[in-house]
């Protein structure tokens, strides 16, 4: 479904809610509340507490569906990927900062190439899966031979956790985020990461509504089945704003200036 014929469903359901006294909005308007009900509804789907398994996003080929189209991996043409940050100033003792792609959100599977040789095949290295950990995981486990990470015979364990952008220009008025965001991936000390390599949810790009110009439409990314709960809640949300008695004499969005 295009942006502009999401937004022409939303207003006919505005029209039929409110006997078409609904007070109209412009392109912008509802780009604005599509782009935000398409927030809220990722936003609520990712949250375990909303499916009756407590589960992640993935629990139901439904909630799965939903999302699918912001799955990406670290080695898709269109990703920046993943590689070593340029500054590693801050690490802690056998960490390492990786840069993750631009457009990142959310990792969905972590995994990591370490330089220890597979014990049961020849030229290949032990690929080892992430455990993400607290920084009081990390100061009660780091020393203890146990619980650390490892790379032994033909499996491992590599430790990862969660760290700011590469910050530049703080003037303590404005601060650049054009920097990748980074994850610190941690060894025993005893290996070292060639590769660390993801599967994420990507950023979606903000809905766009333009039926002036459809060329300038930027489109819903996510699945169809999402689109129409979408829309439901833009409309939610427009006739929320509708129905509140202190803005019945407030003028539309579009009237001013």
């Amino acid at each position: 479904m295009t942006a502009n014929e999401m937004a022409n469903r939303v207003e006919i359901e505005l029209d039929r809610l409110t006997n078409f006294s609904s007070p109209g909005y412009e392109d912008d308007e509802l780009s604005e509340v599509l782009t935000k009900s398409q927030w809220y509804y990722i936003k609520n789907t990712l949250n375990w507490k909303n499916n009756k398994l407590k589960e992640g996003f993935e629990e139901t080929e439904v909630r799965r569906q939903g999302l699918s189209e912001l799955i990406k991996d670290s080695v898709d043409p269109s990703s920046t990927g993943t590689a070593i940050s340029s500054t590693q100033t801050g690490t802690l003792k056998n960490g390492v900062f990786f840069d993750l792609p631009n457009d990142f959100m959310i990792a969905i599977m972590e995994e990591a190439t370490t330089d220890k040789n597979n014990c049961t095949t020849t030229d290949d290295k032990i690929v080892a899966p992430i455990y993400v950990v607290s920084h009081d995981e990390y100061t009660k486990n780091i020393t203890n031979p146990y619980k650390q990470p490892y790379a032994e015979n033909n499996y491992g364990i590599v430790w990862r956790m969660n760290y700011s952008r590469e910050i530049s220009g703080f003037d303590n008025a404005t601060i650049s985020t054009q920097t990748p965001k980074r994850h610190e991936v941690i060894t025993d000390g005893t290996f070292n990461i060639t590769d660390y390599h993801i599967r994420y949810l990507k950023i979606p790009y903000n809905i766009i509504v333009d039926r002036t110009t459809p060329t300038n439409q930027r489109h819903c990314e996510l699945d169809e089945s999402a689109q129409e709960t979408i829309i439901d809640l833009t409309v939610e949300m427009l006739k929320e704003i509708t129905d509140r008695q202190d803005l019945k004499n407030v003028q539309p969005l579009s009237s001013l200036e």
